[in-house]
């Protein structure tokens, strides 16, 4: 049987998958890193703490399949769209690994918004501005304020697009990761040249850009070497992370949205065509499935869950250390001791800012309706429906667009609990379905791309189809719609209320 290789990079971790010509899962390894936080907004990480975890997960999970190399006939990769890594004429690091999530660059995001009409933005980027998360806003702040390192910088890569380079000799990226750089024309599936030439990027200096999944070539036999892989093993492109989730998920088609419920709650929507009214308020990228497109609006997620947990769950950290029982699992119970509606208790999820349809930086966490009867699970409960609503009201934006929703597909650490999906279920009024081995979707959709490219499956959608199984629908409770209702028109005019007093 022939297995492939796929490679997560995430935020904070790499995770490696080896997945079999069966669509099963047969090995694992998740190796973490570190990155470093200062209070002017910087987030960062060396280099070589990713080639660490990169060789160790590679290494890793082809040891817990227990497969020999020979048997893994390419790799594929699954990325964040925003990490951005600077390299000299001699491809070494001129600095540290710009994070995704990275906000140096917020005067250099409004700077390039006020500078290209809001229309243009649109039509090429597919947002209602540039942000300080997008690689074109990086490199400018880069250019500005290290002026030295822009000068000597010979290649501005992507973590994956650098991990492709160490396996081939090559710089390549794919579509979906470059429609979210703030400087690609996702109509033209191009480099955006007005956007580069305004900031000084020169195109040489970027990645050749290439269709999803599309296979580079064959592994050099120094990274063959230094990674543990046989030396016939053929190197994919892959996707960014939230598109090849999508299609670890079976999110291949329109009527199909995925949510994933990490650190930001992300939902992602296939569509087959741009919409011609898009107002850029819903992100438009291109699709992990080549040719296609997706909507994807995110806003805080599950790092709420761990601000509660941390904060005031003290006694559950304790009974986890003591009984193994995991801290979150012990925040369900106390979630399904309490009332549909949490009595009254209405949360707004806006740690970091409100998602669609306001857009509001400056909102902040609220809880509204706090009475002396309240106790933790109903505290808890306002968190899962707050974020609950928050999904719907963004997906709501998205079926304005046209976008058809029959179901939705929850991946993520979220789609762990129970409580939290079937409340999802009764607000969106749609099925929630719980995907099997729901965080290695990414591993799994990169792992498909690259075993189409092989010739190990037909097309894309045939194989999600065949391979992406259901652990669980959740379907939504009619006793409870006339109440989530009454709760959701609340949430909307209490943030109705407040988004003149967020500062």
């Amino acid at each position: 049987m022939k297995y492939i290789l796929g490679i997560d990079i995430g935020t904070t971790a790499i995770k490696g998958a080896v997945i079999g010509e069966d669509g099963k899962i047969y090995g694992t390894q998740t190796s973490e890193y570190s990155l470093t936080t200062l209070s002017t907004g910087e987030v960062e990480a060396d280099l070589q703490l990713y080639i660490d975890a990169f060789t160790k997960s590679v290494k890793g999970a082809i040891t817990d399949a227990g497969v020999d190399t020979d048997k893994i006939t390419c790799v594929g990769f699954s990325s964040t769209a925003e990490t951005c890594v600077f390299l000299d004429e001699r491809n070494e690091p001129l600095c540290k690994v710009i994070a995704w999530m990275d906000t140096r660059a917020t005067r250099e995001a409004e700077y390039l918004t006020e500078h290209f009409e809001k229309k243009d933005i649109i039509q090429k980027v597919g947002f209602d501005g540039i942000y300080a998360i997008h690689p074109v806003s990086k490199i400018l702040a880069v250019k500005n304020k290290t002026p030295d390192i822009f000068e000597n910088t010979r290649m501005f890569a992507q973590i994956k697009d650098y991990f492709v380079y160490r396996l081939t000799g090559e710089y390549y990226t794919d579509d979906s990761t470059a429609s979210d750089h703030g400087f690609y024309d996702i109509r033209n599936r191009c480099y955006w040249t007005e956007m580069l030439d305004f900031v000084g990027i020169r195109e040489e200096y970027l990645p050749k850009i290439v269709p999803p999944g599309t296979e580079i070539g064959t592994i050099s036999s120094q990274a063959a070497m230094e990674f543990g892989l046989n030396p016939n093993t053929k190197i994919n492109v892959g996707a960014f992370d939230q598109g090849c989730g999508a299609i670890g998920a079976g999110n291949i088609r329109p009527g199909i949205a995925s949510e994933s419920s990490g650190s930001a709650l992300v939902t992602v929507t296939t569509i087959d065509t741009l919409n011609p009214d898009a107002t850029g308020d819903v992100p438009t990228l291109c699709s992990a499935i080549p040719g296609k497109y997706m909507y994807q609006p995110y806003c805080t997620g599950s790092i709420i869950m761990k601000w509660y947990r941390d904060t005031f769950c003290e006694k559950e950290k304790m009974i986890e250390k003591q009984t193994g029982v995991n801290a979150y699992t012990q925040m369900d119970e106390l979630v399904m001791s309490t009332r549909p509606g949490a009595d009254g208790l209405i949360m707004l999820p806006y740690f970091q800012g409100s998602g669609v349809p306001e857009l509001n930086e400056n909102a902040q966490g609220v809880y509204f309706g706090i009475t002396a009867t309240h106790t933790r699970g109903h505290f808890i409960r306002a968190i899962m429906e707050g974020l609950a609503i928050a999904l719907r009201r963004m997906l709501e934006c998205e079926q304005k667009l046209g976008a058809e929703m029959t179901e939705i597909r929850s991946l993520g650490g979220g789609s762990k609990s129970k409580a939290w999906c079937q409340i999802k279920a009764d607000i969106l009024g749609i099925p929630v379905k719980v995907i099997d081995n729901s965080e290695s979707t990414a591993c799994m959709g990169c792992a498909i791309l690259a075993g189409v490219a092989n010739g190990i499956w037909n097309s894309v959608e045939e194989a999600a189809e065949q391979f992406v199984s259901i652990k669980e629908t959740y379907e939504p409770n009619p006793d409870n719609r006339e109440l989530y209702e009454k709760v959701y028109n609340q949430y909307v005019e209490v943030t109705k209320a407040l988004n003149p007093v967020f500062k």
